[in-house]
């Protein structure tokens, strides 16, 4: 198949390196220095067993470079997805030939395509003017949530800690061969490729815990496993996820975990250093809106009051602004 991965950052190399390994025609669409980086020596995946991967995707800066694709996976943080609108109508094609392009979106957080349609201050803080939901059709979006731990170690290089879950699904729960055969596609490259009916469960699911650890780590510095078991963040953990809930619920979704199992889960990753946290320590913009500003801005949407969730919120934008990574 032809992939083109949208997004050369951890999760990018970790999906190009196992798809190509596997004999799949990749390109990668990146930018400046990591775009050269991977023209000079391809990307590098290492792992806690096993032998890097080095593979030599195609490298492309523009969209126009490649053409249309079977599967495109855009793997950028949620404040980037907007900015790619025009590299994914190159990639996706004409309305005569895009039938075939799927475009899976691979983020963290409440997700653009979960607003589609819908008028929501929520909808337009992801999606500003609509720019993706007129681009993308919404028959060939794909949502995917990933639990895989890999980690940045360079430019077109990362290591795979933990994990390798990817589970796929339809906003609308439709279940298709297209969705199965990039399921098939991923375990074949040795990555556990899931299907589901409800992703927007699975986002929540997620995002649940997520929304609270990634601010209050990089508001302390704290990992997660800290964060959750210490006397002085548990209580605010545990109410910024039963507000959480109470959003999530208002849309329809349901939770088959209480907050007490979700944060004994979630203790299991040990001394995990979120992502926020991450990019706050390597002088990266904070992935604000779609793990915590969305989840506000969605809660005024339905009138239900987050109050812990809403101080949070602003604390984490006066970090960000104070450090320039807003």
């Amino acid at each position: 198949m032809r992939l083109c991965i949208i997004g050369a950052g951890a999760i990018g190399v970790f999906l190009a390196a196992r798809l190509a390994k596997s004999g799949h025609e990749i390109a990668v669409v990146a930018r400046g220095e990591r775009a050269a980086a991977i023209r000079s020596k391809g990307i590098i995946l290492t792992c806690a067993d096993g032998d890097p991967i080095r593979e030599r995707p195609h490298v492309a800066e523009r969209g126009e470079e490649l053409g249309p694709q079977d599967y495109v996976l855009v793997t950028v943080k949620g404040y980037s997805v907007p900015e790619t609108t025009d590299t994914m109508r190159c990639l996706v094609g004409t309305p005569e030939t895009r039938a075939a392009t799927q475009v899976v979106f691979v983020q963290n957080g409440l997700p653009w395509w979960y607003f589609a349609g819908e008028r929501s201050s929520a909808g337009e803080m992801l999606d500003p003017g609509g720019r993706l939901a007129a681009a993308i059709p919404g028959d060939r979006t794909i949502g995917c949530v990933t639990y895989a731990n890999v980690r940045n170690s360079g430019l077109g290089e990362a290591h795979h800690v933990s994990d390798s879950t990817f589970v796929l699904g339809r906003p609308d729960g439709r279940e298709d061969g297209v969705l199965a055969q990039l399921s098939a596609a991923m375990i074949d490259a040795g990555i556990d490729g899931r299907v589901t009916r409800d992703i927007r469960k699975e986002v929540w699911t997620k995002l649940w815990g997520n929304l609270a650890f990634n601010p209050i780590s990089a508001l302390t510095g704290a990992a997660m496993d800290e964060i959750i078991t210490s006397a002085e963040t548990r209580p605010l953990v545990m109410a910024m996820m039963a507000e959480a809930q109470a959003v999530a619920e208002r849309t329809g979704v349901r939770f088959d975990l209480t907050v007490e199992e979700r944060l004994t889960k979630a203790a299991l990753a040990g001394a995990f250093r979120t992502s926020m946290l991450q990019d706050l320590e390597a002088g990266r913009r904070l992935e604000i809106d779609a793990i915590i500003g969305a989840v506000a801005a969605l809660s005024r949407d339905l009138g239900v009051a987050t109050p812990a969730i809403d101080t949070v919120l602003g604390l984490i934008r006066q970090k960000a602004k104070m450090l320039r990574l807003a």
